[in-house]
């Protein structure tokens, strides 16, 4: 297990710190690497952790942050104690010459945690093992296959395991009835909402936010019924901000 990152200036090295970071153009997070020196991504980390509600402590935990972009979430995980950390994500936009942000913030910051250059459809218990916690976040609406995706996140979570989840839904419409329908039911105004079942909406072709990685937009009744088909069950709703969705998932016992 790699000691929590410890960030001690050293005038010295600076310089070269600031020029590795400069030297990158694609960061999402605000990652702390050492000698007064922070990533400039543009993510509000500090909120984000609030509403994730990541555990405190992860001492002797194996954990696989999926779509781990720069490796905000991996050096956290690290932090709190994990004792192996793995990240992976496929996303070509990432990469500068073969390397991307996660490879220059792990070797600035010391870190032990692993990136893997791979999609989520690749995991297998097999070859990568199984692990104690699974952040998924922000990364179920890239997905063509997003059933394929929960199924084989279930092979490598641990029953019982953690599955920490942020994405993109759908907002559920409301339905105002009025007049005589709305008398009938003694109220001036009824309202229902019709997104309690589970939908999901395709959007090909950039429509989703002009990204064409962008496939699938699921409501919150969608991404439950999703979870449960796949063997998790939603353990802390953590509400919607925005048009996303935060929540904690825990692995069935088989």
């Amino acid at each position: 297990m790699a000691e929590p990152f410890n960030a001690v200036s050293q005038p010295a090295a600076d310089g070269a710190i600031r020029a590795e970071v400069d030297g990158h153009p694609t960061w999402r997070h605000r990652i702390d690497v050492g000698g007064g020196v922070f990533t400039p991504g543009g993510e509000d980390v500090a909120t984000e952790l609030a509403r994730l509600a990541l555990p405190d402590r992860l001492d002797g935990k194996r954990v696989l942050d999926v779509g781990c972009s720069d490796g905000f979430y991996s050096f956290t995980a690290e932090d709190r104690g994990a004792t192996e950390v793995v990240g992976i994500d496929d996303l070509s936009s990432l990469m500068v010459e073969g390397r991307n942000g996660f490879a220059i913030a792990k070797a600035l910051r010391g870190s032990a945690a692993e990136f893997r250059d791979r999609s989520i459809y690749d995991l297998d218990p097999a070859t990568d093992g199984t692990f104690d916690a699974v952040w998924f976040l922000n990364v179920l609406y890239h997905l063509e296959h997003p059933m394929v995706g929960f199924r084989n996140l279930a092979r490598v979570i641990k029953p019982g395991g953690l599955l920490v989840m942020k994405t993109y839904v759908h907002q559920d419409v409301r339905v105002w009835l009025r007049g005589p329908l709305a008398r009938w039911a003694g109220r001036d105004a009824v309202g229902f909402d019709v997104g309690r079942r589970p939908r999901l909406w395709f959007y090909p072709h950039s429509e989703l936010s002009n990204d064409p990685t962008n496939w699938v937009g699921p409501n919150v009744a969608c991404v439950d019924a999703m979870l449960d088909a796949a063997g998790f069950d939603v353990t802390r709703n953590l509400g919607v901000h925005g048009d996303r969705y935060y929540l904690h998932a825990a692995r069935r016992h088989d």
